[in-house]
């Protein structure tokens, strides 16, 4: 009978490596390690850029990544990246490996859930206790990961079935992938039954997580805040839980709450990117104007070496500029400067980028208008005038911005000629007639004018009920997609009138009514929306003054 150890050491034997250690004597001591354990295929690379090309071009069943590579991608970065491109496989398993064991760091890379987190020094002993327990693991399960590399996750359930019944070591592993199978394919109601019956036989944070998750794509928010909230108060390491309950609170139209929760998990976890852009977005509509600054400049640092880099990143941040300058009454000139630094920035590194020139000049004109200076918005955009006609490969923001802009400085016309060429161009695409409508007063495309009349139809029934809170939160939740729809404005006015006629007057409720109202005062008289909007307005005020 083969020894375990001696099968083991066959097993290594099969597998390919990679390390990756930006010090040679590093890189050596670990390949000395690897081949004692019997791997003999191993490469090396000593940065993030050759590690990614390497992975690009090969595919290695383990991967160890130290954290800290020098001026380059961190390992973070590289796991980033390669479960963005999908290069990393279900098969292959990824070891982050470093002498850093500061909190943020660590929850930072743990946030990208590497197979296994090593902290240097490390005997040869302790890294082939890790592997090998990984590596069994991988070749046991090797057709259930195989089958979910394949996006076959019906086969893969099947394959999980079958070695549950079998009631070995494996068993719980099998449970969580069989969860996260239904999942994937939107059987949201098989994976709540799944992660229940877990937790009938053990407490286990995993299955609380999924089953909270499958809670929420059931669209059963109050069990699944309920669940959220007991990981948080136990302490739950898992930072997915706070973006979860943040989801929770925007569907809710609680955005001042979600912008909190997140915040709270990115002092645990600082370098999340795609957590720091949704914070400064959240802030943006919370007119937080500090915190959103704040969230776009660390999403610009965390953007270096990043699969996510963009000249967006820096657009961002002066749009943020340019919305505080818009709804700020002092217009400071030190704020155009810092919009104009930005944009100056952005020029020089993306110089290459399609259209980066003119994209930042339609900005800064922008950000001119905001700023109240339209005469100096007008000159801005009438000398980009020929390089917008003449210009190629336009993008959606590029288009959206030039919209925005032309809007700005009274050209209503060119700006709806934009955002409807946009609307038949992008029919199909959800996100983008999202964007599309974002803009404007009234929906413009198909996909917004369906979802407007499903919303005021929800809302019809929530009144009649006379749910007044649950419409505020509709309204609230909308209108954080669609911040300048004027239906959406003037339900949230009326609810929030009707709620305080019930329960009495708040300044809260006062003073989103008026942040409401504010966006209604441009309506004409001829407006179909102009009567109702004065009467709802006059009754605020009269709440107001009776407070």
């Amino acid at each position: 009978m083969v020894s375990p150890q001696l099968a083991l050491f066959k097993l290594f034997k099969q597998k390919t490596a990679l390390i990756i250690d930006d010090y040679p004597d590093m890189r050596g001591s670990i390949r000395r390690m690897l081949v004692n354990f019997g791997v003999e295929s191993i490469d090396t690379a000593s940065n993030g850029d050759e590690a990614i090309l390497k992975c690009d071009d090969n595919r290695y069943d383990i991967i160890l990544a130290d954290y800290n590579l020098g001026d380059g991608k961190s390992g973070q970065q590289i796991l980033e990246e390669m479960r963005y491109k999908g290069t990393l496989k279900q098969t292959s398993l990824y070891m982050m490996i470093t002498a850093e064991t500061t909190k943020s760091m660590v929850f930072g890379a743990l946030e990208y859930q590497p197979d296994d987190y090593l902290t240097k020094p490390f005997t040869q002993s302790v890294l082939q206790k890790r592997l090998g327990r990984m590596v069994l693991e991988k070749e046991a399960l090797h057709e259930i990961y195989k089958a979910m590399d394949m996006l076959d996750f019906d086969l893969a359930i099947e394959l999980c079935k079958n070695r549950i019944a079998l009631h070995d070591k494996y068993e719980s592993r099998c449970h969580r992938i069989m969860g996260s199978c239904f999942y994937k394919k939107h059987k949201y109601s098989q994976a709540k039954e799944l992660y229940k019956n877990v937790l009938s036989e053990r407490d286990v944070e995993w299955a609380s997580i999924g089953l909270g998750k499958s809670l929420m794509a059931l669209n059963e928010l109050e069990e699944a805040e309920e669940i959220f909230g007991k990981l948080i108060d136990n302490g739950c390491q898992c930072l997915e839980i706070y973006d979860c309950m943040a989801d929770i609170k925007v569907r809710k139209g609680e955005a001042e709450q979600a912008q909190l929760l997140l915040e709270k998990a990115a002092a645990i976890s600082p370098n999340a990117i795609l957590r720091q852009e949704k914070i400064a977005e959240l802030a943006e509509a919370n007119h937080d104007w500090a915190s959103a600054e704040a969230a776009h400049k660390k999403v610009i640092r965390l953007g270096n070496n990043s699969v996510y880099e963009t000249p967006e990143h820096h657009f961002n941040l002066a749009r943020c500029i340019s919305a505080e300058l818009k709804h700020s009454k002092d217009k400071p000139a030190q704020r155009i400067k810092d919009a104009q630094e930005i944009l100056r920035r952005a020029r020089r590194k993306y110089k290459n980028h399609d259209n980066i020139h003119l994209q930042s000049d339609i900005i800064e004109a922008g950000v001119y208008a905001d700023a109240g200076d339209e005469q100096k918005a007008k000159e801005k955009v009438a000398a980009s005038q020929a390089r917008i006609e003449q210009a190629e490969n336009k993008s959606v923001q590029l288009s959206l911005d030039m919209a925005k802009t032309f809007k700005a400085i009274g050209d209503d016309k060119k700006s709806m000629e934009l955002l409807t060429d946009l609307a038949k161009k992008y029919a199909d695409d959800p996100d983008i007639c999202m964007k599309i409508d974002a803009m404007s007063d009234e929906p413009i495309t198909e996909h917004g004018k369906r979802k407007a009349i499903e919303l005021n139809q929800t809302g019809k029934k929530l009144f009649g009920n006379k749910e007044f809170n649950k419409a505020i939160q509709l309204f609230s939740q909308a209108l954080m997609h669609y911040p300048n729809n004027a239906g959406l404005n003037l339900n949230l006015m009326l609810a929030l009138v009707k709620k305080m006629n019930v329960d009495g007057v708040s300044p809260k409720g006062i003073s989103r009514g008026r942040e409401a109202a504010s966006k209604l005062e441009h309506l004409e008289s001829d407006h179909v929306l102009y009567d109702r909007f004065q009467a709802v307005n006059a009754h605020l005020e009269k709440l107001a003054q009776n407070s």
